[in-house]
């Protein structure tokens, strides 16, 4: 184990100390508005796909991709509840309760991606099997899934809190 942490590169730790970072921010109460819910999954899925190794088999891939993104999509649904969302008094920013959830799967993000590296680092050979091709797609985009679908949540919360502030301010 101690040989594996010893050829990390340091840019690792430095990934590691920002997802622990976003991570625990994500427990404290925050304002949130469009922009910033979106660039999250966007960042996400752009890093998602491109560090994929697509290994001359790029629709077992995307394909393991997109079935993983899927199914954390539904199970995001079950995780993050509408429940204690909230409008600001303007009706501009959503208001999100902290959770410990959002560290929980930030590492298991990034536990998955320095697996499937030091499994490249060390086997290459091993990397390009299918199923360590399928392994990788499909927890990438499960991963992946998990982020898009706590912004769906969020996003139709969102739109739903809206329409009765509106209704609201017109009567």
């Amino acid at each position: 184990m101690l040989d594996a942490l010893e050829g990390t590169p340091l840019w690792v730790y430095g990934a590691f100390l920002l997802v622990c970072y976003y991570g625990l921010s994500a427990r404290k109460t925050s304002r949130e508005s469009q922009r910033s819910l979106i660039i999250t999954p966007v960042v996400l899925v752009v890093w998602s796909l491109l560090s994929l190794s697509y290994a001359d088999r790029v629709e077992l891939t995307v394909g393991s991709w997109v079935t993983g993104m899927l199914l954390g999509g539904l199970v995001a649904f079950a995780l993050f509840p509408r429940r204690g969302l909230t409008l600001d008094e303007e009706g501009k920013h959503l208001i999100v309760p902290g959770t410990w959830k959002v560290l929980g799967i930030s590492l298991l993000f990034f536990a998955v991606k320095y697996f499937i590296g030091y499994q490249a680092a060390v086997h290459p050979e091993f990397s390009a099997t299918l199923g360590m091709l399928a392994l990788a797609g499909a927890a990438s985009g499960f991963t992946v899934g998990l982020f898009c679908g706590r912004t769906g949540v969020f996003y139709l919360a969102w739109h739903a809190l809206r329409d009765v502030h509106e209704s609201k301010r017109t009567i």
